[in-house]
């Protein structure tokens, strides 16, 4: 029988494979001209619909009743989730070059492991640690070693970067202490995140952006963006929320780190980019390093 280690370990990893067809979506939707936040806000659309029906039939109205503690959690579950981290890795693939777009957002395991020893009291092993880092010599032998970026650092795509650092971390965090202290139900969690989340990107966006990307919409890219929303988005959130009912956030986040990896395999497939040796090399780091995390934990557990 599995057991609940294994259980979360395995939908951190279907998080990181549907999270890994990302980058190369985000890159034909942005190449169509239609923006980054509104790919989220279709997304929020789409995960409250099917979501709260979901809910809504199974449980009645019943489910939707919530203390003030819990709605103020949700509210800032959305607030990391939707606005920082999904709206900042998106607008950050906007600004930086891919290498220097997932340096950076891949500093959040080491972020989280620190949030988690502070926030959970779940102190990371030294192993952890180590793959941590691990993970970004990976990304700097993939992505960075023998080649030549002259694109420059944009400092809105720095801190677009950061935001979603924050975000991604904060909802890891958030969560799992909603499912060790609250026993939240993890599709509550993606509700009402992407409820108030959602919410909270649309009124800022028509406030400051507008919507006349919206322009561009054709069947086929209305088709592919099905994806960010259903697969990445409901199916993948909702494997990331359920894992944190039985794994440490420190091992969600490094299992997710493997989304490099798919995203490589994917782009192959999708835009006929073969991966450098470089990159398979890169790639061969991070999957030894989040093994042995995961394989150690597991001796000590």
């Amino acid at each position: 029988m599995v057991n609940d280690y294994w259980r979360g370990a395995f939908l951190a990893f279907c998080t990181a494979f549907l999270w890994g067809g990302m980058s190369p979506t985000a890159k034909i939707i942005a190449s169509a001209g239609l923006s980054q936040i509104t790919v989220v806000s279709y997304r929020a659309v789409f995960i409250v619909a099917v979501a709260g029906s979901w809910l809504f039939f199974t449980g009645g109205s019943e489910k939707f009743a919530l203390s003030r503690r819990m709605l103020r959690m949700y509210f800032m579950l959305g607030f990391f989730t939707v606005v920082l981290n999904a709206t900042g890795f998106m607008m950050s693939c906007s600004y930086l070059s891919v290498p220097k777009t997932l340096i950076l957002h891949y500093t959040f395991p080491l972020v989280t492991m620190a949030g988690a020893a502070l926030i959970t009291k779940e102190r990371p092993s030294w192993i952890q640690v180590l793959a941590g880092v691990l993970v970004l010599a990976g990304l700097y032998v993939g992505f960075i070693l023998g080649k030549s970026d002259e694109s420059g650092i944009s400092a809105a795509g720095v801190i677009w970067g950061i935001l979603s650092v924050v975000g991604l971390s904060g909802q890891t965090l958030l969560s799992r202490t909603m499912g060790i202290q609250e026993k939240s139900d993890p599709i509550l969690q993606l509700f009402y995140s992407y409820l108030f989340g959602g919410a909270l990107l649309v009124l800022l966006n028509s406030l400051f952006g507008g919507w006349s990307d919206i322009e561009v919409m054709t069947p086929k890219l209305f088709l592919i963006l099905q994806y960010p929303a259903a697969l990445a988005g409901l199916v993948g959130f909702g494997c990331l929320f359920s894992s944190l009912k039985y794994i440490p956030p420190s091992t969600a986040s490094l299992i997710c780190t493997l989304e490099i990896v798919f995203a490589l395999t994917i782009a192959y497939f999708l835009l006929d980019q073969a991966p450098s040796t470089y990159e398979l090399a890169g790639c061969v780091i991070v999957m030894a390093s989040v093994g042995a995390s995961i394989f150690f934990r597991k001796k000590e557990s």
